[in-house]
């Protein structure tokens, strides 16, 4: 755990400074908000990208180094890109090209896809956040910065498309889907974002989102029939290895974690009225994706599948590090927002305590370029 731990204190220490050099800016008629200096917005990220490049040993690397070892170079290429059996040929291409025209070395493909997937969700951050630190805080406390080193394709894009929060806010649908489906061919569940898309658009709590939390009751009233149904679709997606292999044991995501991830949603219902004078275009959108993100959640717990449904809210519940911050600063008077602030950050610590140490078991570290190596049993 020495180097999260150090990864934590670093985004805490800077973070702060980040936030006590934050500028106010105007976000709407007499409107104002803390936004972060970007060059201390990289600076609290790159620690985090920077553990996450230098990697050998977290999770799935060492199976992403052994694939991106056998590509071949462009010229021999054709093959292994326009394989239909094959994953999605749009991160086989990427890591193709990198491979021709960089380096054949993994830790700089490592690296390279770390700072895209770290600076795309740092720009958002860095643009909507009403206090940047918090919101690189609770990336780290809520451990969705663990993406970076385990399920990196799925993550790279979730934060590309996280990094086009804007397309969302100026109305560009054809555009978002354009992207959307070019990102599916990274991983295929990134079409999700597609019909989710006219879910989340428009104010929160209006009839879209509320079909869909119908449709999340009728899950629970329907289990048994919904799982076989995703069991039937799951054989032919990209995650069949992955469920089959660990289909016994799979329980689906655990309720503390949907306990987090549901917390900012609850909160903006439990307090509609009295942020909906408030709200912002940003806030509007972040509230509809959190409810998407723990409606997902549930979904996974209830048909017991945290492999397969519980890797899909990541699309949505990184809006939750923007949303957190901004009810926090609008709900609460001052001396009962010190008190939240205080209770908030023991209970992320708590939890980034419980997942790592306790449910992860530590999550070792490995890396042959920084000489370290800790709870690797290999």
């Amino acid at each position: 755990m020495e180097v999260y731990w150090f990864m934590l204190a670093w985004v805490i220490f800077f973070g702060i400074l980040a936030q006590v050099s934050a500028k106010r800016v105007c976000v709407g008629e007499d409107m104002y908000e803390a936004r972060a200096n970007l060059f201390m917005a990289l600076v609290v990220f790159s620690v985090i990208i920077f553990f996450a490049g230098m990697r050998t040993v977290v999770g799935d690397t060492l199976t992403y180094i052994k694939m991106f070892e056998e590509y071949p170079l462009l010229e021999n290429a054709r093959n292994i890109i326009f394989d239909k059996s094959a994953r999605e040929p749009g991160f086989r291409l990427f890591s193709i090209l990198i491979k021709t025209f960089i380096s054949d070395n993994y830790s700089i493909w490592l690296s390279i896809i770390a700072i895209i997937s770290g600076l795309c969700v740092m720009m958002p951050l860095y643009k909507y956040s009403c206090n940047f630190g918090l919101s690189a805080f609770l990336f780290m406390t809520s451990c969705q910065f663990t993406w970076m080193f385990n399920g990196m394709r799925q993550f790279l894009a979730a934060s590309i498309i996280f990094a086009c929060t804007g397309l969302i806010l100026k109305n560009r649908t054809v555009l978002y889907i354009i992207i959307v489906c070019l990102l599916s061919s990274i991983h295929q569940s990134a079409l999700l974002l597609i019909p989710m898309y006219f879910v989340v658009k428009g104010e929160p709590w209006n009839k879209r989102t509320m079909l869909f939390v119908v449709c999340i009751i009728l899950t629970m009233l329907f289990t048994s029939k919904f799982t076989n149904l995703l069991t039937d679709v799951v054989e032919k997606t990209d995650y069949a290895t992955s469920v089959n292999e660990f289909k016994d044991t799979d329980d689906g995501t655990s309720i503390i974690r949907i306990l987090v991830e549901s917390i900012p949603v609850i909160m903006a219902f439990i307090y509609r009225d009295k942020i909906k004078h408030k709200l912002t275009p940003i806030i509007k959108l972040s509230i509809n994706m959190s409810l998407v993100a723990s409606g997902l959640y549930m979904i996974s717990k209830i048909a017991s599948s945290g492999i397969l449904l519980g890797r899909l809210p990541i699309y949505f519940s990184m809006y939750n590090l923007i949303l957190l911050p901004w009810l926090i600063k609008n709900i609460f008077e001052k001396r009962e927002k010190d008190l939240i602030y205080y209770i908030m950050i023991i209970c992320y610590f708590t939890f980034f305590y419980y997942q790592m140490c306790i449910a992860w078991r530590g999550m070792g570290y490995g890396s042959s370029i920084l000489n370290i190596k800790y709870n690797i049993s290999i």
